[in-house]
């Protein structure tokens, strides 16, 4: 099933197009009405330009009158509580537009999420019934999850696992790939930007997303970024830059 869209983005996409059709309607209605009346020789292609104008300012008010058809679910989010708006009721994982976690659907079923704390840095950490591992969002240290077929994960989580690389990396990307909207909407989660602003950075590549992260959470980003056919890479951050 494709990713559910938000509501605000389709909203978005809608009425970027109706102002770019009504913009470029009443230019023609204005060019084509100054050839109409100096009439000469430009006349029959002013009548062309006011007929041009006309169904495209026609289309653009069609166009927006689709805003009122623009579906808004509400689905809270079980980590911050967020209310996401959203198109169609989520049947998989989607990202959270507040919190930025990734909330576990199955089935349009919301999964239950458990909390525990970090033994190094005391930070609640969140995992649900699909989580085979978790990786504490403050201090980048692993805390192993025991799980049977079928049953919630163990509350009990034994030793921590230590980090490898302490060191600071950025995550850089390199090629937007051949799924534009799906890479923008992945963006859009990961660094809590509008579509805008997304855009924009596709034209500059490379462009570096994110600087001074730990490499498993740049490994973590770029691999999902690898899913919506982007290429990215995880480099160590420059010291003295």
């Amino acid at each position: 099933m494709p990713n559910v869209q938000r509501s605000s983005d389709v909203v978005e996409v809608v009425a970027e197009r109706a102002l770019s059709f009504g913009l470029g309607g009443l230019f023609s209605l204005g060019l084509g009405g100054l050839f109409v009346y100096y009439r000469g020789m430009l006349m029959t292609l002013g009548f062309l330009l006011l007929a041009f104008g006309f169904v495209s300012v026609s289309y653009a008010i069609w166009v927006a009158l689709q805003v009122r058809k623009v579906v808004h679910i509400k689905a809270e989010c079980p980590y911050c509580q967020g209310k996401n708006v959203l198109t169609a009721a989520p049947e998989s994982d989607f990202t959270c537009t507040h919190c930025h976690r990734s909330i576990p659907v199955v089935d349009g079923r919301f999964l239950k999420v458990f909390q525990v704390r970090c033994g190094f840095c005391n930070e609640l950490a969140y995992y649900s019934e699909k989580s085979v591992g978790l990786i504490c969002e403050n201090c980048d240290r692993v805390i192993p999850i025991a799980t049977e077929d079928g049953a919630a994960p163990a509350k009990n989580f034994g030793a921590f696992a230590r980090k490898d690389d302490d060191r600071p990396y950025d995550l850089v990307l390199l090629a937007p790939g051949h799924k534009g909207e799906e890479l923008v909407a992945c963006l859009q989660s990961m660094l809590a930007l509008n579509r805008n602003q997304v855009k924009q950075m596709l034209t500059e590549l490379p462009v570096t997303l994110l600087s001074g992260v730990p490499k498993r959470k740049a490994d973590m980003l770029a691999a999902q970024i690898a899913m919506h056919d982007g290429a990215a890479d995880v480099v160590e951050t420059a010291v003295g830059v």
